[in-house]
């Protein structure tokens, strides 16, 4: 008997072995101990302990440093608090607020510095959102989570309007926003990325603080409702920077802009004055060293136009960007002049200035390029510095108003 004992004692610890093997094969573990808070000293849920507990003041729900709604319910104006308790709260989780579709208002203050995806889906009532940055988080470029339409995320809901946003020169996302946003403000960027807010076309107003040093290839591009908008800090307008804003009225070109770069106001068919109270006036200051191909294709209603030199940039010639339609560009728009414009003997390009356009005056310049007013027919005048006066190309003032030369001061 006794030896049946044993092999009775031997089988159950063997199976016992067998059971705790088997259980953790699936992930099983015994019962770990339980502290005093009810959480196991172990467990965690995502980075945070289980240790830190969610708390609510019937608004929002806190855990540690991380708010989101506390219900879907919420409505109006929302000011999400610096801090909870005494703990600053710096990070909105994705889907933070999802669905919460009362929400006209949202304040969200400087001590945040993570959006999530998503984070404000379904928010199809909102009309206004204060934010420090733009998409996930500060100083972000050329991701998708550097766009503005990230914290609304991909997914489609009712009342909501498409983006598609290039992030980078090939790569772009969709997302959806409220059609019913209309004001946006940013306190506390420097960087607005490539495609940051394009296709905002709900959008009537961005305003951006000014330290903003840097903004990415097509930013705006198809913000057509943005009729006014700062950037005094900037030494770049991208390329495409505001291509298809035909409410934008006015802009001023900041004194630390030394670029202006392809059809960076293209199709700003509304576009009425660049640094000039006057309307009609566009005042290129001579900072400005080049001006890209169709930088103002569209921008119709110039009717006078001060620029530090002709065509691309100060002392071109015999090349095409050395004419004076070059800034234009080469594709026709409504209420355009047709210019053919021979920059050497037997090669000329076409390009389109608005028909518009009155007076030209060039202030820093020292050559007029072979053609490079030729067939401006709809000048009244062309005001020159002195300096270029002794290098005139072949052909510069053919079919256009001659030149009136001297000393320029802006």
């Amino acid at each position: 008997m006794k030896k049946k004992s044993i092999a009775i004692i031997l089988c159950l610890s063997l199976l016992a072995v067998s059971c705790l093997s088997f259980g953790a094969c699936f992930g099983l573990t015994p019962d770990k101990h339980v502290g005093n808070n009810g959480n196991s000293g172990n467990e965690q849920s995502g980075s945070q302990s289980n240790n830190v507990k969610e708390e609510s003041d019937g608004t929002f729900i806190y855990t540690g440093s991380s708010i989101k709604a506390a219900n879907t319910s919420i409505s109006g104006e929302i000011i999400i608090p610096k801090q909870y308790n005494g703990t600053s709260i710096d990070t909105i989780p994705a889907n933070a607020f999802s669905g919460c579709n009362g929400i006209t208002s949202i304040v969200v203050p400087e001590s945040i510095t993570t959006i999530g995806e998503g984070a404000f889906n379904g928010c199809s009532t909102l009309k206004s959102i204060t934010l420090p940055f733009i998409g996930r988080q500060k100083g972000n470029s050329g991701v998708a989570a550097a766009c503005f339409g990230y914290i609304f995320g991909e997914y489609h809901f009712s009342g909501s309007t498409k983006l598609r946003q290039f992030y980078a020169d090939y790569s772009y996302q969709d997302y959806y926003a409220p059609s019913t946003l209309r004001t946006v403000q940013i306190t506390n960027e420097s960087v607005v990325g490539q495609g940051a807010f394009q296709d905002c076309s709900m959008l009537t107003r961005i305003d951006l603080n000014d330290d903003i040093v840097q903004v990415g290839i097509k930013a705006f591009a198809g913000c057509s409702k943005i009729s006014e908008i700062n950037l005094p800090n900037i030494t770049i307008l991208s390329s495409s920077l505001f291509s298809g804003c035909i409410s934008l009225t006015s802009f001023t070109i900041g004194s630390s802009v030394d670029t202006i770069e392809a059809s960076a106001f293209a199709g700003c068919c509304n576009l009425s004055s660049i640094n000039s109270t006057d309307s009609g006036v566009f005042v290129i200051p001579n900072a400005v060293t080049t001006i890209g191909v169709g930088a103002f294709n569209g921008c119709s209603l110039v009717k006078s136009i001060t620029l530090p030199f002709i065509g691309r940039q100060k002392g071109n010639s015999g090349v095409a960007a050395a004419c004076f339609g070059y800034i234009f560009g080469e594709y026709s728009f409504s209420g355009s002049t047709k210019l053919r414009q021979f920059y050497a003997d037997y090669s000329y390009q076409d390009y389109y200035a608005p028909s518009a356009l009155r007076a030209v005056k060039i202030t820093n310049e020292s050559v007029v390029g072979q053609g490079a007013f030729q067939d401006c027919s709809m000048l009244t005048s062309i005001i020159i510095n002195g300096e270029a006066q002794t290098q005139i190309g072949k052909d510069a003032f053919k079919n256009a108003v001659k030149p009136t030369w001297g000393a320029i001061v802006l």
